[in-house]
């Protein structure tokens, strides 16, 4: 059998050129003192790797110039790692490649990941809560709320006979409202429903207020923020966040081929913008700008942010689109069949997933919690600031109250005798 299997893999050739772009985490590259260039580490490094080993060759890497994973260009060239397979400068190409019909025509793809597009934005920062009570109603609530404490006492004064100002039944009313002791006497049966009327929609209004409040203070509140795809399209037409992709991909394609209008609206607009890192290496954004969208594979936005919690990134849960990914091949190579049955091995045993959680893992630790804002926390100060204006607003009010009586009692003529 032995004899046999050795056989079958002197098919196989003994050496092949790999046509490669440098992605952190996927990728990482090193060079030795003659100047060649080695796999450091990364996912498809240790993928190339075993499959070397598996089929018992050698390889030259191959990097492209241009920094694009392929694209036609208008004069029917292809750029990228694409087109060094289709110029016969690469035997094969590995980078993460999305299998498209389009690059399917100049290509054959060896199938051995499935991917998914997503956003990815900055988790949004907190904001102050110096409003905070009055974040638990609405302002039509509020609003009605007003109208019924100024509307309420004229309502006394019209139905009821009994003798009280406006101010004094203003002043009971509102104190019911705030759960005070309010006590205002009368033996007329269409008094007592009136108050009776008022002391359930205080207790309402009063219970509904105290219960939402703690929850209110204690929540954080975060700045604006979008979390899914038709949010973010109607902040793009907005002005209020703009979206990007990474150069060379198909992403802007497949965006604007979707039925989905919010998909074909963000399309529109998508931006391609470089990935290249400061070390020639392609990744995702180090650092996203704030009110920004990325679009990208989330296996790689994983690797490169992390995953909750050890993240300070949000990738959303929705998917733009799911492909396969697959190892580029010349047209004419040989044995690619042979190549795809391990391949196949390989993914079956599990050992394409244990390369991708071995370099999650090293994602995991290199995470610094100090990069988050804790989600529990002491309440300080400014978590205040708006119970303490209005306060002294009430104080202001209360002082003005008090100069009008005294120049009221200051008025009055007391007749001598």
């Amino acid at each position: 059998m032995t004899q046999v299997l050795s056989a079958f893999n002197m098919k196989f050739p003994n050496f092949i050129r790999v046509g490669i772009l440098p992605l952190r985490h996927l990728m990482e590259l090193n060079y030795d003192s003659d100047g060649n260039v080695r796999f450091a580490s990364g996912v498809e490094a240790n993928f190339i790797q075993v499959l070397s080993e598996f089929l018992g060759f050698s390889y030259q890497l191959v990097i492209t110039d241009d920094g694009e994973w392929g694209q036609m260009k208008d004069d029917g060239n292809w750029t990228g790692i694409i087109g060094l397979v289709h110029r016969n400068e690469a035997d094969i190409a590995i980078g993460h490649l999305t299998m498209s019909p389009q690059r399917s025509s100049v290509v054959d793809f060896l199938f051995y990941a499935v991917d998914e597009n997503s956003f990815v934005t900055n988790l949004p920062d907190y904001v102050m809560k110096s409003l905070f009570y009055l974040l638990p109603f609405h302002a039509y609530i509020w609003i009605s709320i007003i109208i019924a404490v100024v509307l309420m006492p004229f309502l006394f004064m019209i139905l009821t006979s009994k003798n009280l100002s406006f101010y004094e039944l203003f002043f009971q009313l509102f104190s019911i409202l705030l759960g005070q002791q309010g006590f205002i006497a009368s033996n007329e049966l269409k008094f007592r429903i009136l108050i009776g009327t008022w002391f359930i929609f205080s207790l309402i209004i009063s219970s509904s207020y105290r219960s939402v409040l703690l929850s209110t203070m204690m929540v954080p509140q975060f700045a604006y923020d979008v979390r899914n795809i038709k949010e973010l399209a109607a902040a793009i037409l907005d002005g209020k966040y703009k979206a990007t992709t990474s150069k060379g991909s198909v992403n802007g394609e497949l965006l604007t081929r979707s039925v989905d209008e919010s998909l074909q609206v963000i399309g529109e607009h998508i931006i391609e913008e470089s990935w290249f890192s400061k070390d020639n290496t392609i990744g995702a954004p180090q650092h996203i700008e704030d009110f920004t969208a990325v679009l990208g594979p989330k296996f790689v936005f994983l690797l490169e942010y992390g995953e909750p919690p050890y993240t300070t990134k949000r990738i959303f849960k929705e998917t733009v689109s799911f492909w396969n990914v697959g190892l580029a091949v010349r047209k004419d190579f040989c044995c690619k069949k042979h190549m795809e049955k391990y391949i196949t091995k390989i993914l079956y045993t599990g050992i394409y997933e244990k390369l991708y959680e071995d370099e999650l893992f090293k994602a995991r630790l290199s995470f610094d919690w100090r990069d988050i804002n804790p989600k529990i926390k002491s309440l300080t100060l400014t978590d205040f600031v708006g119970a303490f204006i209005l306060l002294v607003v009430g104080f202001c009010v209360a002082f003005v109250v008090l100069l009008i009586e005294v120049q009221k009692i200051d008025s009055i003529t007391v007749p001598c005798k």
